[in-house]
């Protein structure tokens, strides 16, 4: 809930790693984000279709150790917690731990990554302030000249 909250309020970009096929736009065959062949081609731990009531798993742990979650399938999972001197504002060193623990099987968990230098998107494209359905019909088309300059920067 922290990673949650906290990338709704950063001012940047935020990404938190959640996997879902795209069913209403790609969900055709031959697509490569269609549900059935994201199923098909994924390399999950566990493949969930159905699971039995089990008691909620829960575990704490230190900064900078790591844990054995048993599942109650059998399975276990090693999770990470990022050490307290970690440093989330260095991009490729954030990359380089990551790979280096998924080697040794376990899952980093904490704030892995962070811009303390980005901008809200609509500070970085200067976009209106006013809600558009706000705006009159001279503010919302720019003319033809502006619509083809747009339009030939996303060739």
């Amino acid at each position: 809930m922290p990673l949650i909250k906290g990338a709704l309020g950063h001012g940047g970009a935020a990404f938190i790693d959640v996997i879902s096929p795209c069913v209403t736009f790609n969900n055709h065959v031959g697509s490569t984000k269609s549900y059935d062949y994201v199923r098909e081609h994924n390399e999950a731990v566990n493949r969930i279709d159905f699971m039995d009531r089990h008691s909620e798993i829960t575990t704490q742990y230190a900064a900078g150790s790591v844990v054995e979650v048993p599942h109650h399938d059998g399975t276990t999972l090693r999770l990470r917690k990022l050490h307290a001197d970690y440093d989330p504002t260095d991009r490729l060193a954030a990359m380089a731990y990551m790979n280096e623990r998924q080697a040794q099987g376990e899952v980093v968990t904490g704030l892995l990554f962070v811009d303390a230098h980005a901008t809200d998107l609509h500070q970085a494209l200067n976009t209106s302030t006013t809600p558009l359905n706000a705006l009159g019909v001279s503010q919302l088309n720019p003319g033809n000249k502006t619509l083809e300059k747009i339009n030939a920067g996303l060739r």
